[in-house]
Parts: structure tokens; sequence; C-alpha cells
């Protein structure tokens, strides 16, 4: 889908695209940019090599899902294995080691306006307990109001950047205006977009999309969602 028009985009998709440019530090040449209104993040499509190196990440705080194959981070004392479906948070600053038996496909989103604080590897627990959070405003929903929940493992120093587990029960909104920006992998459910074109995508358990910067969207779920984010929060 065209960057000149704000909408969800398939990232699943959006990696195969040859066209995609740039490199994706710190895993060496294996990573492009993605085209993609995102504020003040890149988003990232990475494939490893099987091997091994020493990486430091110097442009911002990563956010990294295992989409295919499984990669072993390592920092300090800390060992973290993500698989598929499974992700984790690398703040600005930070010197670590990865290491994969297979070649390995990530997607990425970067903080590039991060300010460097505390150092280190952040996973992010799938099956972490979830507090109460805030449901959509009453004056957009078109269903009862939900029950969501939220647990943010990785804040950046200044909160524009979060990513965590989120899930609700069904709900119907009407179009909203993202001021933001938010990457979703599906781990429960099923949810539909529409934007202010009629165009419509439904997103399933497995899927991994973007909400893009400036998008205007609908959300419809009918049955109970779950999902990893992150979240770009604009302050602009």
């Amino acid at each position: 889908m065209s960057v000149d028009h704000p909408t969800f985009v398939d990232l699943r998709i959006k990696a195969s695209d040859n066209h995609l440019t740039g490199d994706a530090e710190p895993f060496g040449t294996g990573g492009r940019i993605a085209e993609i209104r995102a504020g003040a993040c890149e988003v990232l499509a990475v494939t490893i090599a099987a091997g091994d190196g020493e990486a430091y990440e110097d442009r911002g705080d990563l956010w990294v899902l295992a989409q295919d194959g499984e990669i072993l981070l390592t920092y300090a004392q800390q060992e973290l294995i993500l698989s598929p479906g499974t992700s984790a948070a690398i703040s600005r600053g930070t010197t670590f080691r990865w290491r994969t038996e297979r070649p390995v496909a990530m997607i990425g989103m970067r903080y590039l306006d991060a300010v460097e604080g505390t150092h280190g590897i952040f996973a992010i627990d799938n099956d972490a307990p979830l507090s109460p959070s805030n449901s959509p405003a009453l004056d957009v929903l078109t269903s009862p109001v939900p029950s969501c929940r939220s647990n943010s493992m990785f804040r950046s120093t200044g909160d524009e950047f979060l990513c965590g587990i989120w899930d609700s029960t069904p709900y119907q909104r009407r179009a909203i205006y993202f001021q933001h920006c938010e990457l979703m992998h599906l781990l429960e459910g099923e949810v539909t977009f529409t934007d202010e074109s009629d165009r419509t995508a439904t997103f399933s358990k497995g899927d991994t999309f973007i909400i893009e910067q400036g998008a205007r969207c609908t959300w419809e779920s009918y049955a109970h969602v779950k999902k990893i984010y992150a979240y770009f929060k604009s302050t602009k």
C-alpha cells in the first residue's frame, strides 16, 4: 500500500518487497528499512544467516520479533532465546552477542529519538500478567465497552516508545485518527480494519502488521484478541 495514504500494512508481505532500502544494524547487512509512516521510528525487515556476532545498538531503542527461525541474544550474564512469535527490546547503547544455527527472519521497529538510558535486552513475555487498561473512548464505540488489559515491559526513557502485551474482549468502533503509530503481532483472535477509502483488511493469529501514523481506520473484533505491541506515541 502506498505510503502517500497512511493505513494498515501487512509486514510479512512488506518484508518480501525487493525495493526495501538501507541496512538494519546491529545485525549486519541482512536488514532493510521499509518505507512506512512511523513518526520518529523506522520499521525493519531483517534476515540473519546462520552464525554469530557481537553487536552494538547505537541508532535508538530497538524492538525485534522473530518471524521464522530462532536466535539467541546474550547481554552480560543474561541469555534470551527468541523463537517465532516472541520479541524483545534492546535499549540504545547496548552491546550484546547473537547466535543462530539456521537463518532467521525478524521484524523490527526502532525509536530513533531515544535517549540513552538503562542498557540491556528486555524480554516481552507473551504470558506476562496483565493489568486493567483504558478502553476506547465512549464516543467512538459502536458496541458495548470492552474489558482491556496490558503490560508495557519496555518503555523508552521519555515514554514515547512502549513495547508489551495487550488483550481485549470483542468490540467495534468508528474510524479514528492515528496520531501515534502501532506495530502489532496477533497472539490470539482476529481484527478487521477499514480505512477512509473503504479498503478493508483482516488480520488473524500469527499476523504482524502496522497502523501507520496519520491513518484513519475502524476496528472490528468479535472474539478475544491478544497482541504484542510496539507503540510510538507522538508528542507533537
